[in-house]
C-alpha cells in the first residue's frame, strides 16, 4: 500500500513539473556560470590588478540584484555623479523650465537715449552663446536706442561669487571642463562649454609659425604663439593652455604641416568676459555710451528692455548628459540651491540630498562635493547608482532623463554622445543607454541595457585605482557583453 502511494505521488509531481512553462524554470547552474565567468574575467584582467571594481546589476522593473561585487563600497563616480544632478534638477525645476538673460536699465528711455545705466543681467543660463549677446545688441538697436548716458554693467548676482567647487585643482582652471562658474557666462558654440573661448591652430601657412584664430574674436584674452610647424612625418606635441590667474593663452610645441587642431580654453573671470563681449557688440551695433564697463547689481526697480529665454531644460539636458558638460552640472546645482539667497554649492547640494532622501536613497552614506563629479572626494556606491536609475523610471520626467543618456554605437553626436564609438559593431549597439565617467585613475558606466529577451536591466560599473583610466571602457564593455550573453542564456532553458 505504501509503495502504491509513493508511485501516485511521484506520478503527480512529474505531471505538475511537465505542466510548468519552461520560460519560468530557473536553472541555478547557468546563473552560477555567469557569476563565475564575470569573476574569472575580473580575477584574470591584469589591468585591474591593484584596482577596485564595484559592480551592481539589477532587474530594472523589480530592482532585484542579479550580480554584485563591492556594490556597497563608496567609489569615486566621476561623471556618473551627473545622474544624480540630472534627476535633482528635473525634480526641482521641471522639464519645461527656461533660463533667462535680461537687458535692463535703472533709468528710462527717451528719444533713442537710455538715460541711466544699461545692465546685462544673468540668471544662470548655461546655454548662452556669444551670438546670443550679438543678437541682444541688434535688438537693442532695433528698439531705436543709439546712446547710453551711463555705464554698461554686468549683473551676475543670481549666483554667489564662488567660481570653483571646493576640490577643483588649479591645473583644471584652464581646461574647458574646469571652467569658472557664474550666473552670467557664455560659450563659443552649440556645445555650450560655458566660460570658454575656442582656439584654432592651423599649420597651412607658408611661414614656420601656425596661424591662430579664436572664437569669438575678442581682445579679452591675449595669445602667445610659441608653436612651430614641422614636417608631416615628424612627431608633434601641441599644448594650448591659459596661464594661471591670467587671460593669456600660451600655445607651444609643434604641429605638422597641413594639420589643424582646436581646443576650448576656460577664461579667467567669466562674467567680465561676457560683459566685455557685450560692450563690443553694443559698439558694433552703432550704439555709443558715455560711461565705463563694470560689474554691478541692477536695482529692483530696473526696467527690463529685452529678455532672452533658453530652450526648455528637457532640451538642455542633451548637451549636458550626452557630452558630459561639467559647467552645466555646477550651474544646475547652484540654480536649485537658489532659494532665500544667491545660488551656491552648499545649498544646491542640500537640495539634491533632499530629493534623494525623499526617494529613500541613503544620503548619509554618500559623499557629494559637486554636481559634475570632478571632485576626487565624491563617494557613491554602485548600488546607490542603480537604485537611483530604478526609481527614476517612476518619475513623470523619466522620458527626458532616459533620452538624455548617450546611446551605445549611435554615430550622431547628440544621440550617441560619449558612447557613440563604443559597442558600434556588437549586439549591444542601441541596447545600452548609459552615462560615462572618467577621471585620473577612474572610469565608470551606469545606465540601462535591453537584453535579448527584450527585458531591461540597470547596471553600474565603477572602476577606481586604474593605472590608466583609458583602460576602463575596454573592461566595462567586456563585462557588459558577458552580462548580455549570459542573461540571455538564463532565460532560455
Amino acid at each position: 500500500m505504501f509503495r502504491i502511494l509513493l508511485r501516485i505521488l511521484a506520478g503527480g509531481l512529474l505531471l505538475f513539473l511537465c505542466m510548468v512553462p519552461h520560460t519560468h524554470v530557473h536553472v541555478a547552474g547557468k546563473e552560477d556560470r555567469m557569476k563565475e565567468r564575470i569573476e574569472d574575467y575580473l580575477a584574470g584582467e591584469e589591468r585591474l590588478q591593484g584596482a577596485v571594481a564595484a559592480i551592481h546589476i539589477a532587474d530594472a522593473e523589480t530592482g532585484k540584484t542579479l550580480y554584485e561585487q563591492h556594490a556597497d563600497v563608496r567609489m569615486r563616480p566621476a561623471s556618473n555623479m551627473k545622474l544624480l544632478t540630472a534627476a535633482a534638477v528635473l525634480h526641482e525645476l521641471g522639464p519645461s523650465h527656461q533660463f533667462k538673460t535680461k537687458v535692463a536699465t535703472d533709468g528710462h528711455v527717451k528719444d533713442g537715449k537710455v538715460e541711466g545705466n544699461l545692465y546685462l543681467v544673468g540668471q544662470g543660463d548655461p546655454s548662452l552663446t556669444y551670438k546670443d549677446l550679438q543678437q541682444l545688441t541688434i535688438q537693442l538697436k532695433n528698439l531705436g536706442i543709439h546712446h547710453i548716458s551711463g555705464d554698461i554693467m554686468a549683473d551676475d548676482s543670481w549666483f554667489d561669487q564662488e567660481r570653483y567647487s571646493e576640490d577643483t585643482t588649479w591645473k583644471d582652471e584652464s581646461a574647458y571642463y574646469g571652467a569658472a562658474i557664474s550666473a552670467l557666462t557664455v560659450s563659443p558654440d552649440e556645445d555650450h562649454d560655458t566660460g570658454t573661448v575656442k582656439v584654432e591652430v592651423r599649420a597651412d601657412t607658408s611661414s614656420q609659425v601656425p596661424a591662430i584664430r579664436t572664437t569669438p574674436a575678442t581682445d579679452y584674452i591675449t595669445v602667445r604663439n610659441d608653436a612651430v610647424i614641422v614636417g608631416e612625418q615628424e612627431e608633434t606635441d601641441l599644448d594650448i593652455v591659459r596661464s594661471h590667474g591670467k587671460n593669456e593663452i600660451v600655445i607651444s610645441g609643434s604641429i605638422a604641416k597641413g594639420d589643424k587642431e582646436q581646443e576650448r580654453v576656460a577664461v579667467w573671470e567669466p562674467t567680465e568676459y561676457a560683459l566685455h563681449l557685450f560692450a563690443d557688440y553694443v559698439s558694433d551695433a552703432g550704439i555709443n555710451w558715455e560711461g565705463t564697463v563694470k560689474k554691478g547689481t541692477a536695482p529692483s526697480r530696473s526696467q527690463t528692455l529685452l529678455k532672452k529665454e533658453s530652450a526648455p531644460l528637457q532640451e538642455l539636458l542633451l548637451p549636458f548628459m550626452k557630452l558630459s558638460n561639467n559647467g552645466h552640472a555646477e550651474m544646475f546645482i547652484k540654480q536649485i540651491g537658489r532659494k532665500e539667497k544667491p545660488g551656491n554649492w552648499a545649498d544646491g547640494i542640500d537640495q539634491m540630498k533632499h530629493y534623494l532622501k525623499q526617494r529613500q536613497l541613503p544620503v548619509e552614506q554618500m559623499i557629494i562635493r559637486d554636481g559634475a563629479g570632478l571632485s576626487h572626494a565624491n563617494g557613491i556606491t554602485a548600488k546607490q547608482l542603480t537604485t537611483l536609475l530604478t526609481k527614476a523610471q517612476k518619475e513623470s520626467w523619466f522620458p527626458y532623463f532616459r533620452r538624455s543618456l548617450p546611446i551605445a554605437g549611435e554615430p550622431e553626436r547628440m544621440l550617441g554622445g560619449t558612447l557613440r564609438n563604443r559597442f558600434a559593431d556588437s549586439e549591444l549597439a542601441g541596447n545600452v543607454t548609459a552615462k560615462t565617467g572618467t577621471l585620473t585613475g577612474v572610469s565608470s558606466l551606469s545606465g540601462y541595457m535591453k537584453i535579448k529577451t527584450g527585458e531591461q536591466i540597470v547596471f553600474s560599473i565603477v572602476l577606481n585605482g586604474l593605472l590608466d583610466e583609458e583602460d576602463g571602457p575596454v573592461i566595462e564593455d567586456y563585462l557588459l557583453k558577458l552580462v548580455y550573453d549570459n542573461l540571455d542564456s538564463m532565460h532560455n532553458n
